[in-house]
């Protein structure tokens, strides 16, 4: 049986939710990913600027530690309205956002990989703080992964969710032991999201696989009890 662990976290409005898939129906460009999870009035700063939560907060979803998620994606986002992307794996703009400063921040890891590329990060119930986070995962020309197992508070690249540009095979995304949120944003240099544009439409999907409860505690009830009255 295919189960649909995925829910909605309160307060978080751009997140959509059907039975079955979860839809996030709009990320937009604005949420800076190392303010996910961060209370109100926290704030990231760099070389462009300060983005403030909730203002620049990033989307999310509860998830369960373990499972298995994959994402279809379309749209694109834009750093300030001044390059234009072609797909959600994104690069045209700035193969490698790192070089303008894009993490750590408050516990959360550094990303290293195309701007305005769509990326998550899986958080457990706690408020991440640094230092300590995770290392860096570089995602500079190498985004064709089948399936990727990120740790807790490491920034990873999702893009359209195939291992091409449009095309190729659906990628796994494993959420790491613990995990129970799932935050989304675009990728920029931290603090520099506040002015961005565009959005992405993405649907997530828990492709999981669990036993059917109690199935067959019930059928071997039931052949007992069959067998019980036959006597």
């Amino acid at each position: 049986m295919k189960r649909s662990s995925l829910a909605a976290i309160p307060l978080v409005t751009a997140m959509v939710l059907s039975n079955g898939p979860a839809r996030a129906d709009i990320v937009p460009g604005t949420p800076d990913i190392w303010l996910a999870g961060q209370a109100n009035g926290s704030s990231v700063t760099g070389i462009f600027g300060s983005d403030t939560a909730p203002a620049e907060s990033p989307t999310g979803l509860a998830i369960i530690g373990g499972d298995t998620l994959t994402f279809s994606v379309t749209g694109t986002t834009s750093n300030n309205g001044v390059c234009t992307e072609t797909s959600a794996d994104a690069g045209s703009c700035a193969p490698d956002v790192s070089i303008f400063g894009a993490g750590p921040a408050n516990g959360i890891g550094g990303y290293k990989g195309p701007a305005n590329a769509l990326i998550g990060v899986f958080l457990n119930n706690t408020v991440p703080t640094g230092p300590g986070a995770p290392a860096t995962l570089d995602f500079t020309g190498s985004n064709n992964f089948t399936s990727l197992s990120p740790l807790l508070n490491q920034v990873f690249f999702i893009g359209d969710g195939l291992t091409g540009t449009g095309t190729g095979t659906v990628q796994d995304f494993v959420a790491p032991s613990g995990a129970t949120r799932l935050f989304l944003a675009s990728a920029d240099a931290l603090g520099a999201s506040f002015d961005n544009t565009g959005s992405f439409n993405v649907t997530v999907n828990d492709v999981s696989s669990v036993p059917e409860p109690a199935t067959i505690p019930f059928l071997a009830a039931a052949i007992v009890c069959i067998a019980l009255r036959r006597k």
